[in-house]
């Protein structure tokens, strides 16, 4: 059974570990633009008294994205900011309760994070909420979609390792 639990997250492992890592250099490639886009504007402003126009929204929207695709391949690798004052004084099962938590907690707003953005980009689609940028005209819907991929799949991060976690509370034996 042991065996069993282990291969199917060594398996859910490569899966999310290359979902995760696609989804990152997509977030390291529009980080890209929005820097090339940034010093561009600000050469065309001061050298040659032209701005481009709608770099502001452009920089906005690409941020979603840049800040949404990344959220899960930074969390696989544990590198979201984790306050651990209290956590380091307890025993291993404490801190894994501790954990588990938050997880938890991040698995919650996370979710309900991905499902209202979802629910938003819907609107925007079939109803008229005037979801489009000012300057370009572009529809919000899109980016509303993508902030929903990017906080659903660091639900399912989080899923697994509330997964990971419990077992190894459960597992253990009390400290």
């Amino acid at each position: 059974m042991q065996q069993q639990e282990e291969r199917i997250t060594s398996r859910c492992g490569k899966v999310t570990l290359k979902i995760s890592r696609v989804m990152a250099v997509i977030a390291a490639v529009v980080l890209s633009i929005m820097m090339v886009l940034s010093v561009a504007d600000v050469c065309g402003r001061n050298f040659f008294l032209k701005p481009i126009t709608g770099t502001f929204e452009l920089i906005g929207i690409m941020l979603v994205i840049a800040g949404c695709m990344g959220l899960g391949f930074c969390q696989l690798n544990q590198g979201n900011i984790r306050i651990s004052i209290l956590a380091d004084r307890l025993p291993s099962r404490g801190q894994a309760i501790v954990y588990l938590i938050s997880y938890i907690i991040g698995a919650a707003v996370t979710g309900m994070i991905c499902w209202q953005s979802g629910l938003r980009a819907w609107a925007y689609i079939f109803k008229t909420l005037g979801g489009v940028s000012v300057t370009l005209k572009m529809p919000y819907w899109p980016f509303m979609f993508i902030l929903s991929i990017g906080f659903g799949w660091l639900c399912v991060i989080l899923l697994i390792d509330i997964f990971i976690t419990a077992r190894e509370v459960f597992r253990r034996g009390s400290d």
